[in-house]
């Protein structure tokens, strides 16, 4: 009992930015059919901009998250406007964009290497408080962020579920042409989602950031980890992204407090993750034959 409450506690705690930077990504993903690899890098870059608020200016973690927020959602939709809106307008292939998102990782990620330099970088916080939580001591800021993520994943989810503006999302991700007849603007729609994304990614980096370091990879590092769980959960909305993160915090977790190995509990994640595709890749094929 003790191994699954240490799983559960730490699996939520260290892994819930992530499944936050998984909804951000998914709405991406289920507007355009688009992988997404830049958006890596607006994970580190959400981390960067709370750190240099926090440390230029002086401001507390939880006061730099709301310019932090809003300073990676314009920098997503800046994206939007730069390279891919225009990059769709040519008719650019599925391929060529995600070879397009992958140049544009990397042209940031070195970007940041310049301006920043190479070593780690630490947000200017007082050592955090340790709170124990069904026997398990977890740190202050790990347990606001859980919070934060929580409330942050809930209102994403009501958001696109029960608003207007939530219900015009999901019928541009399901066909842009009827939308439009309909009467929904697809550029608004697709700019506010490009937006809430960038939000939900930057806030992710923060959240990351404050818990370790700031460095050039952090959001890279992080990459495969978001892209099996939206691959896995968004046959289900936004909800099953939310089940799969989660699922798959505790699961890693569990694997390495079991194996004692990041490493080896990541391979085991991935070759799971990769299973469960093939196995639902295959039920697709089927159903379609019938």
């Amino acid at each position: 009992m003790e191994f699954v409450t240490q799983s559960f506690v730490i699996g939520l705690t260290e892994y819930a930015p992530l499944v936050l930077a998984a909804i951000g990504f998914a709405l991406l993903y289920r507007l355009t059919g688009l992988i997404n690899v830049a958006y890596s890098e607006t994970i580190t870059l959400g981390a960067y901009f709370g750190m240099w608020l926090n440390t230029t200016f002086g401001l507390d973690f939880y006061t730099v998250l709301i310019p932090t927020a809003i300073m990676s959602g314009l920098l997503s939709v800046a994206t939007y406007f730069a390279i891919f809106r225009p990059a769709k307008r040519r008719n650019v292939g599925a391929l060529e964009l995600i070879i397009i998102s992958f140049g544009l990782s990397i042209l940031l990620r070195y970007g940041l290497q310049f301006i920043f330099g190479y070593p780690l970088r630490f947000f200017d916080v007082p050592p955090p408080d340790t709170v124990l939580i069904l026997g398990v001591g977890v740190g202050s800021f790990r347990l606001v962020a859980l919070a934060g993520v929580a409330v942050l994943s809930l209102l994403l989810y009501g958001f696109i579920q029960r608003s207007g503006l939530g219900l015009q999302i999901r019928a541009l991700a399901s066909d842009e042409d009827l939308a439009q007849v309909s009467g929904i603007r697809p550029l608004a729609v697709t700019v506010l989602i490009w937006f809430i994304a960038g939000v939900a990614g930057g806030l992710a980096g923060a959240f990351l950031g404050v818990g370790s370091a700031v460095a050039p990879l952090l959001g890279w590092r992080q990459f495969l980890f978001i892209l099996l769980v939206v691959l896995v959960g968004t046959s289900w909305g936004l909800g099953g992204v939310i089940v799969a993160g989660v699922a798959a915090g505790v699961a890693l977790a569990a694997m390495t407090l079991q194996f004692n190995s990041i490493l080896y509990a990541q391979l085991v994640l991935i070759a799971a993750f990769v299973v469960i595709l093939k196995v639902r890749g295959r039920r697709l094929a089927e159903s379609g034959k019938v």
